[in-house]
């Protein structure tokens, strides 16, 4: 059955049955990742020579990720954050974080992203914040920094059918070299992308609108498995987000696959699927009931994602995140115009 899952992989292109096939990336190679706390890899991003990557369980601290022949060890680096977690959401959401906050995992840092001066940006998915932190010191932990961000994000953004489920706001950041402009990932139903600019100290919505992509559909309960086959639907999302020669890159983790997007539309260009991979055997694991691949980078070296695996063992009771390192597809600039 993996196998036939894994060779049915296709591209969602519309309504119940329109679908098209994606090229299968090629993987390089894939190491488990040690020293990342109930396996929860959330987050990539390379600042300079330095991949960092952040767990949705850890509040006041990031990674650095150090290579090894048969590993990658996790290199904790703390940090410290205002007291004081200003949020635009509303209660109803808000409380979501609170409730979770009581079982430790409070912030919910879904993604990171750099600027070319070494700043780190970390996501809240449950304050649909930013927290911005400058580059490592000598002295002790950096101190982080909210930043402040329109208010119409939100109100935008849920006038447009995204923010609406707790725990499924925001999955993916990206922030241009300059620091002056920055993409989020809405997570699902709906999914969709949102941009702002920084004018005046203050992140503001663009003329044309903070949303550049809001949409709410599904896939059938097949060929999308392991799990998938036992509900009637699941919804597309977007679980992370990388920005790389001017475009982004967005992690599509029910359909198996990363899509490059245009940076002021939105609309998709290309995909290709990583199901072969993440589907065979020894790398699946039997009881997730949904994709785990949460975390992306994409830069002239390949493409890497990682997995949230929630300490979920596999066949071979492995319970450790693991990073995978795919070829960067000879395609990749196919279609690549304005």
């Amino acid at each position: 059955m993996l196998a036939l899952l894994a060779a049915s992989a296709v591209l969602y292109t519309g309504g119940l049955g329109a679908f098209e096939r994606a090229p299968e990336l090629t993987l390089e190679h894939a190491l488990a990742v040690d020293g990342i706390a109930r396996g929860n890899l959330s987050g990539l991003a390379r600042c300079g020579d330095r991949l960092l990557a952040v767990s949705d369980r850890e509040d006041s601290r990031l990674y650095q990720l150090e290579p090894g022949d048969r590993v990658w060890q996790a290199e904790p680096e703390n940090f410290t954050r205002p007291e004081q977690n200003p949020s635009m959401l509303p209660v109803p959401l808000l409380a979501g974080a609170w409730l979770r906050g009581l079982r430790g995992q409070a912030l919910d840092f879904e993604g990171i992203s750099c600027d070319a001066e070494g700043n780190r940006y970390l996501l809240s998915e449950s304050l649909l914040g930013i927290l911005k932190l400058p580059p490592p010191g000598e002295d002790g932990p950096v101190a982080g920094v909210w930043l402040e961000l329109a208010e119409e994000l939100y109100s935008e953004g849920e006038s447009r059918g995204l923010w609406q489920q707790i725990n499924a706001l925001a999955e993916g950041i990206a922030v241009a070299g300059d620091g002056k402009t920055l993409w989020l990932a809405a997570e699902r139903q709906s999914r969709g992308l949102v941009r702002l600019e920084l004018q005046d100290g203050r992140w503001q919505c663009p003329l044309a609108g903070c949303v550049l992509l809001a949409e709410r559909r599904y896939l059938p309960p097949e060929p999308f498995g392991p799990g998938v086959l036992n509900r009637e639907v699941m919804a597309l999302d977007f679980a992370g987000l990388s920005l790389w020669q001017g475009r982004l890159w967005t992690l599509e983790r029910n359909e198996h696959q990363v899509c490059r997007r245009h940076p002021l539309s939105g609309q998709r260009e290309r995909c290709w699927s990583f199901a072969a991979t993440l589907l065979s055997v020894p790398y699946v694991y039997p009881k997730a009931s949904f994709g785990l691949a949460e975390a992306i980078h994409v830069d002239e070296q390949g493409i890497l994602i990682g997995l949230d695996n929630n300490a979920l063992a596999r066949a071979d009771g492995d319970t450790r995140p693991w990073l995978f390192h795919f070829s960067l597809p000879d395609d990749w600039q196919q279609g690549y115009g304005r």
